[in-house]
């Protein structure tokens, strides 16, 4: 009997494994002009980790800083506007930088993640228009492992969002988390460089409930938070915090949706990465309670970067279908984030084996183009990120390079090649802010 058994498992498992063979080569295809994507069981051994590149996992603010009027043009992609002053929001709000924050909200996929853009990206603009601190932070996270900008732990927490689980007593806010304490829970905060100036807390909760705070590892204090029909926010008392740890000893109706971690004055730039959202997914966000988010953070531009999860080396529509969602959400935004920039940077370049030769892949310009198309018909400022790189096959040359600039995936980039774009990036938009103020 127990040799039967033991068969009859081996016959299970070699079904199994031919059914996953089989899937893996299984091509893209539609069902009703929405495309589902090949299934890759190998994504994620594929995807080099940025963890071990550790002389390249610091970023370092004087590679990313650049003058304030770059007078060089020579391979700058600029910026396009497709509607007159769409940026001037942005522009006029630097002029008070020093007096007041300057809020940047910067969505994205994987692309990303870990700061590995946005970092630099705000070490830049923090430079130039004063600032400090990460911004917006997520309770938990997948990339706390190799995200050099912030030390993060957290323990005890459900976490619930567009692309996981989801629940009805956890309504979704930015960029499409929810976070619920479990008993035990608590979840800590340490600066990479300078003191963090104030930490703000937003939640949601039926009842009154405690909390606890643990500054610059003294003491814990309690704290209460007030009930709250709609998204709220607590700010810690003092300023200047080497580390921030919180806990919630009462877990009956409390919804926490991140925190800030930034200064009271100059540029902050909240990190919004969603892996696998196409962009899309922010329409799952309750109107309500985006207006709601906006209210508290009043920003002054939106970086909208998506795309990669949307290519398919397969698909006949031509994206036309994501265009029309993508112009629906804009549209949407640009409702829910009154007087606020938008800028939408195309993807960049990803390359794969074509005939048994690692080359872009022929979607990538045809999504470039339609993004383009995206912000026309939006009315808002558009950055050829592709052409920022080198175009065709350049993240193979950053692959290539030693050190690397991109991971072997040929999808997303080091640390040092999240600098390289970001200052492209920042160059881009301060020439462009420079022909605004001449215009003035």
């Amino acid at each position: 009997m127990r040799e039967n058994q033991v068969k009859q498992v081996w016959y299970v498992m070699l079904l199994v494994i031919a059914f996953l063979s089989f899937i893996y080569f299984v091509p893209d295809f539609s069902i009703f002009n929405y495309p589902v994507k090949k299934l890759n069981l190998l994504d994620d051994v594929q995807r080099a980790d940025p963890l071990p590149q550790t002389e390249d996992s610091t970023i370092n603010p004087t590679d990313s800083v650049i003058e304030m009027a770059p007078a060089r043009k020579v391979n700058l992609a600029f910026i396009e506007e497709y509607e007159k002053n769409n940026l001037s929001h942005f522009f006029e709000a630097l002029r008070d930088s020093r007096a007041k924050p300057v809020r940047v909200a910067f969505f994205g996929d994987s692309f990303i993640e870990g700061d590995i853009l946005c970092g630099p990206f705000r070490d830049t603009l923090q430079h130039i228009f004063g600032g400090s601190g990460v911004g917006y932070m997520p309770i938990t996270s997948e990339v706390t492992r190799f995200r050099t900008s912030v030390q993060h732990d957290f323990t005890r927490w459900e976490t619930f969002s567009m692309v996981g689980k989801k629940q009805q007593n956890a309504p979704l806010g930015l960029p499409g988390y929810c976070f619920l304490p479990a008993p035990g829970n608590e979840v800590i905060y340490k600066p990479a460089g300078k003191n963090f100036v104030n930490v703000k807390l937003f939640y949601e909760s039926e009842k009154y409930t405690s909390g606890r705070f643990t500054l610059n590892e003294h003491a814990s204090e309690a704290f209460d938070l007030s009930p709250s029909d709609q998204l709220n926010q607590y700010e810690l008392p003092g300023a200047g915090f080497s580390s921030v740890k919180l806990s919630f000893p009462s877990v009956d109706s409390l919804r926490v949706y991140g925190v800030a971690l930034e200064d009271s004055v100059g540029i902050s730039v909240d990190n919004f990465s969603m892996r696998s959202n196409p962009g899309m997914g922010l329409l799952l966000i309750d109107r309500k309670r985006m207006r709601q988010f906006d209210s508290l953070r009043n920003y002054k531009l939106v970086v909208l970067q998506y795309g990669l999860n949307v290519i398919s080396e397969k698909d006949s529509s031509g994206y036309v279908w994501y265009l029309d969602k993508m112009v629906s959400l804009i549209k949407r935004l640009k409702e829910d984030f009154s007087d606020c920039g938008f800028l939408l940077i195309s993807v960049g370049d990803r390359c794969t084996n074509q005939n048994g030769k690692i080359t872009t892949m022929p979607d990538v310009k045809v999504m470039r183009d339609i993004q383009k198309k995206i912000a026309q018909k939006s009315g808002i400022a558009f950055w050829d990120m592709f052409t920022a790189m080198g175009s065709e096959n350049s993240i193979k040359n950053y692959t290539e390079a030693q050190p690397p600039l991109a991971a072997k995936d040929y999808t997303h980039l080091t640390f040092r090649g999240g600098r390289k774009i970001a200052k492209k990036l920042a160059d881009a938009l301060l020439y462009q802010k420079t022909k605004y103020d001449k215009k003035r």
